[in-house]
């Protein structure tokens, strides 16, 4: 498989990368990113800038790709401007536009994000507690910073509008681009251990209600993508069947096995076959911390 990863030196980019060096069934990796970088034997660095649907750099490394995962954006953090998340969402209507070069078959994984869904830390759950593919979106997370509460809208919208455009695309070619919108959790930089994640995820300064408080903590805490787990995640992602999917355009939960959260993961499981082995509560109460 020829696979391209946008966003190839960041933090998700450079995990994934690292991991697909070493698969027998990956022939190449293409990672795309818009300054030089360090790679392994099987990787090439191509800079291009996504957001520039003529730059012929990214144009031929997407149409010749078997598989690509969309990592890269205009700013990867909550606080994205809507000029930053607009220029998100050029990038990935850019790559579903080439992906196949329009001929070939091509897997497209969107690395949505948990806070496509984020208005529910705060908003009641659905009656049955689960977040899934069918429930509706309720997009950006209510977060504290520095100077009081804000709200990730516009970088929440641009994810759920990115899982839309994805499914749109997909249905377009007739299932020759199928795509895989993954809500990603909270996958730290390094080494992503589940005791370094924050409670509050910074985002308890200034609060006082002893409720909210461990709310937050529960939330930001089952949102823990450990870095096996997110490696699991895409190699899935990549590799599945799609006539076992509902619609050649799927959106999964991308989260560790964490105890008691209300991500559903048995879509991911049945559609992708992904098989998480971390839950951060064991790993807490491993470590005497829970």
């Amino acid at each position: 498989m020829r696979v391209v990863i946008t966003g190839g030196a960041g933090n998700l980019g450079t995990k994934l990368r690292q991991h697909l060096e070493a698969a027998d069934w990956v022939d190449s990796i293409v990672a795309i990113d818009v300054k030089p970088f360090e790679v392994g034997a099987k990787s090439r660095v191509v800079i291009a800038d996504l957001a520039d649907p003529n730059d012929e750099r990214w144009r031929q490394e997407a149409q010749a790709a078997d598989g690509i995962v969309h990592y890269a954006s205009a700013n990867p953090a909550p606080n994205s401007s809507w000029a930053e998340s607009a220029a998100s969402f050029d990038m990935t209507a850019n790559l579903l536009e080439q992906a196949g070069g329009g001929t070939k078959p091509c897997r497209f994984i969107f690395a949505s994000s948990n806070h496509a869904m984020g208005g529910y830390k705060d908003a009641p759950l659905p009656a049955d507690g689960r977040l899934r593919m069918s429930t509706p979106h309720i997009s950006g997370t209510r977060y504290y910073d520095v100077d009081g509460y804000k709200w990730g809208a516009a970088y929440g919208a641009t994810k759920a509008l990115g899982e839309r455009v994805c499914a749109a695309r997909a249905a377009a070619t007739n299932g020759r681009i199928t795509a895989v919108s993954t809500r990603i959790g909270w996958c730290q930089r390094g080494e992503n251990l589940a005791h370094t994640i924050a409670g509050s995820g910074g985002g308890d300064r200034g609060e006082t209600d002893p409720a909210v408080i461990e709310r937050n903590a529960l939330w930001y805490r089952n949102m823990w993508l450990s870095n096996g787990d997110h490696n699991r995640l895409m190699e899935a992602a990549l590799r599945a069947d799609a006539s076992k999917w509902p619609a050649p355009a799927i959106v999964v939960s991308g989260m560790s096995n964490n105890t008691g959260m209300a991500w559903d993961l048995s879509e991911a499981k049945a559609w992708i076959g992904y098989e998480p082995k971390d839950d951060i509560w064991a790993d807490l109460k491993k470590a005497g911390l829970a």
